[in-house]
């Protein structure tokens, strides 16, 4: 069985209103990330933290399990660390719910590259990409050791853990353009993706 765990817990200090519910061309980010990668998972959860549970509940009309993070204020890696504990599957699939283009055979050759790791992690040329990543669910106790040690950089919690990078000219395969990672952390950055903006089917 394999999830995939769409992180809506970040604060979003750069970007106005609330980062869960932002929009490109009139349609929210994740919306857009479950139309993607519909049938591609048996499970699908939005972690969110405590503030926003009320509002995230709109994304159970689609089948979507909307869970509080077990681990607060402890970033990104809380949300992977709480997203790990409450899938119950074996494989998961960590998304930022702030990437509007990503692609679902992009997503499931990462999954692939996960036979035999725990980790299975895009290298980009700015450095590994966490939140759009492969994890297996024995990765849980590296997680928490790392936010008991107040050690919250995502990536150092690798160490030791049997970790794949998968190589960034194979994740270009599936996007020539580079924009399947791309973040949405600014006002000007949504611009930007609006403007190169396509629907799921034309990515398909």
């Amino acid at each position: 069985m394999a999830a995939c765990i769409i992180l809506a817990g970040g604060a979003g200090t750069r970007m106005p209103g609330d980062k869960a519910f932002m929009e490109v061309n009139g349609r929210r980010v994740i919306d857009v990330q479950l139309e993607a990668l519909d049938g591609a998972f048996e499970e699908f959860l939005v972690i969110g933290n405590r503030e926003r549970m009320d509002r995230l509940r709109v994304f159970e009309r689609r089948g979507v399990r909307v869970l509080e993070e077990t681990v607060r204020g402890s970033g990104p890696l809380g949300g992977i660390a709480s997203g790990l504990e409450l899938s119950g599957a074996a494989e998961n699939f960590v998304l930022a719910c702030d990437i509007p283009f990503v692609r679902r055979d992009a997503v499931l050759f990462v999954m692939e590259q996960l036979a035999g790791f725990q980790v299975a992690v895009p290298e980009t040329p700015d450095g590994l990409e966490p939140l759009h990543a492969a994890y297996r669910s024995d990765c849980l106790d590296a997680a928490r050791e790392g936010i008991t040690a107040g050690n919250l950089k995502v990536t150092d919690f690798y160490a030791g853990l049997r970790v794949t990078r998968v190589p960034w000219e194979a994740m270009l395969e599936f996007d020539p353009a580079g924009r399947l990672m791309l973040n949405i952390n600014r006002p000007d950055d949504i611009r930007a993706a609006a403007g190169s903006w396509s629907s799921p089917e034309e990515r398909s």
